[in-house]
């Protein structure tokens, strides 16, 4: 595992690890069926003696290797398109939230680093032209940030927008400059 990242064990089901970025530390959950979050803690975390190794017979250690690898791709500059995409697993949004699903799948396969699309131009790619609200919804309940990339949602009127996550429109900005340079 690469020096910037750290584990610990979250329980028998899930695991959790930790990767230092250039806008805070990210905190990634993962079990057997793949990431089922990632939440940008802001500040830098440091490894205590709770920290332990993660499971090498676990499958969420493979996800987990496979996220941190992608991030680790990301935030160095290189081909995304040579670096295997987690697996992601919301299937406790299937049923409750099959829309967010639908606009989260949507916007991971078409919006592409360096690109960015509108909130009614996404519901328009879903199927809903009237439903820039609730993309907003679908964005601000994202469960997997930077992989399902919320922060190319923009506002039709040329503003960024707003983005849920630590410090907010000033990451998004960040990400979106960063995206631009890995093109």
């Amino acid at each position: 595992m690469p020096a910037n990242s750290k584990s610990i064990v979250f329980d028998k089901m899930q695991q959790v690890a930790f990767f230092e970025s250039p806008v805070g530390a990210y905190e990634i959950k993962a079990d057997d069926d793949g990431i089922t979050s990632i939440n940008l803690k802001g500040e830098k975390l440091e490894a205590t003696e709770e920290n332990k190794k993660l499971d090498p017979n676990s499958r969420s250690t493979r996800h987990l290797k496979e996220c941190i690898a992608w991030m680790n791709a990301y935030f160095s500059n290189s081909p995304m398109q040579k670096v295997k995409v987690p697996s992601l697993n919301v299937q406790e949004y299937e049923i409750s939230k099959p829309f967010c699903c639908k606009v989260w799948k949507i916007l991971t396969d078409r919006v592409k680093p360096g690109e960015t699309v509108t909130y009614g131009e996404l519901a328009n790619m879903a199927g809903n032209p009237k439903g820039a609200r609730a993309v907003g919804m679908a964005m601000r309940t994202n469960p997997i940030p930077i992989i399902v990339p919320c922060h190319r949602v923009v506002k039709s009127g040329g503003g960024l927008g707003n983005y849920s996550s630590y410090n907010g429109v000033v990451t998004k900005k960040w990400l979106l400059q960063h995206e631009k340079a890995i093109i």
